[in-house]
């Protein structure tokens, strides 16, 4: 069924400092949440070489990662749900201090050596396992609330949320960038930069203000978008999902915003379109060393390549298109979904090695479409005072993807090399199925 321009919400014109303080508000959001990715994959480079300075066992570095991972899945809807009830800026702040203080404790660990081994891995458990797992978990769901707080249409909600993916992909390209040009100066040196870099979204956070919501004020008199076209409705921080939508409030409050049909849609969604994308991920470096016959170096190199151009593409999909092109969150869906699977036929294909290259950037662009507008599906399935709920549940179930998915992939591949690009094609499927149901 042919997908609807985005409808317009109607709302008084708001000019002068209300409309600054918003776009204030959001970029200081989108600061502190880049920050939070930085270090994130900052520290995560570090680890492999931290343990073994330490020496400690390969597997000890593994657990503190699958730590951090179970921490997002596990405390994200919490956390979103506490960014509803008291607002976001608390939780923003919580995020970006957990994460200042993970990353200290990193390097701090990284500057005592092995002299004091005993301790560090029980340090790093809770620091990088503990500390930084719940400023990813956190700063997701309350840079949500603050971006919907600021949007007036649904088309301009969707291109904040699209940006907020490029900013995740742009963290992870920066600190990524900042343990390759800092390594030379010691392990502890790409760690320290991110403590003063979330030091400094310490700062801006606790100078914003009001800009982002305060406590007990989450959104405070948005206005929401009326997925039915019955016309908008006016929400405050109390706003919960149309009635509608939730027919059973003690189902409601015991699910969340799971009792949404269009939330359950999205999360679902949003968890096959991540799933393909950990399939391939977790999948590409030993099949490009099968499928070209490379060497390790070569090899190395053609994985990074491939995964710097998905990298790129999914940021350029994120930031530039989905806002300049104000499709609907379902159409987002379906069109990245089937460009998605478009290019893993192409993937399965044996094409020579440039060829893949461009697969990888198409690839990318379209999973950044297809997870900006499931996340903006479950946004407008909503109102105000649901989405940090829903965000939560978004975020949680993406993480869980990067758990599972990379095990599946390694698994898939040892029986035949063609498997995980064939599971990413039937989530690609399933995401698809979820659109076309779900979208209008």
């Amino acid at each position: 069924m042919p997908s609807r321009p985005l409808p317009s919400v109607a709302v008084p014109p708001q000019v002068g400092p209300v409309v600054g303080a918003r776009r204030g508000g959001a970029v200081v959001a989108l600061l502190a949440l880049g920050a939070v990715g930085v270090a994130q994959v900052a520290t995560a480079a570090v680890l492999p070489a931290l343990t073994r300075q330490l020496g400690l066992a390969d597997w000890q570095a593994g657990a503190v990662t699958s730590l951090s991972a179970a921490v997002v899945v596990l405390s994200s809807p919490w956390w979103g749900r506490r960014a509803d009830r008291r607002g976001p800026r608390p939780v923003l702040l919580a995020a970006v201090l957990a994460g200042a203080l993970g990353a200290g404790v990193v390097a701090a660990v990284l500057a005592a050596g092995p002299a004091h081994a005993g301790w560090a891995w029980a340090l790093l458990l809770l620091a990088r396992g503990l500390g930084i797992g719940a400023a990813v978990a956190a700063a997701g769901p309350a840079t949500q609330v603050v971006l919907v707080a600021r949007s007036r249409s649904q088309a301009e909600r969707v291109g904040w949320i699209a940006r907020a993916g490029a900013v995740r992909g742009l963290a992870t390209a920066v600190g990524a960038g900042l343990a390759a040009a800092l390594a030379g100066l010691g392990t502890a040196a790409p760690v320290l930069a991110t403590v003063v870099l979330l030091a400094g979204a310490v700062v801006v956070v606790m100078a914003a203000g009001g800009r982002l919501g305060g406590e007990g004020a989450a959104v405070g008199g948005s206005v929401v978008d009326d997925p039915v076209g019955v016309g908008p409705a006016v929400g405050g921080p109390a706003a919960d999902a149309p009635a509608h939508l939730v027919p059973d409030r003690p189902r409601a409050d015991l699910l969340g915003g799971l009792a949404v049909p269009g939330v359950r849609a999205a999360v679902v969604a949003s968890v096959a379109v991540f799933l393909a994308l950990a399939l391939v991920q977790g999948s590409v470096g030993f099949l490009v060393q099968d499928r070209y016959g490379l060497g390790p170096a070569r090899a190395t190199a053609l994985t990074g390549g491939l995964l710097l151009a998905a990298g790129v593409g999914s940021m350029v999909s994120q930031g530039l298109l989905v806002p300049r092109l104000r499709w609907a969150p379902w159409r987002l869906v379906r069109v990245g979904s089937a460009l998605a699977l478009g290019a893993l036929a192409v993937y399965l294909a044996p094409v020579p090695a440039p060829v893949l290259v461009g697969v990888a950037a198409l690839f990318g662009a379209a999973v950044g479409g297809a997870a900006a507008g499931c996340t903006s599906a479950a946004s407008v399935a909503v109102g105000p005072g649901s989405q940090g709920d829903v965000a939560g549940l978004v975020n949680a179930g993406n993480a869980a993807t990067f758990v599972l998915g990379p095990l599946l992939a390694t698994s898939a591949y040892g029986l035949r090399p063609e498997a995980p690009a064939v599971l990413a094609v039937l989530a690609g499927a399933v995401a698809l199925a979820a659109a076309a149901r779900s979208g209008r």
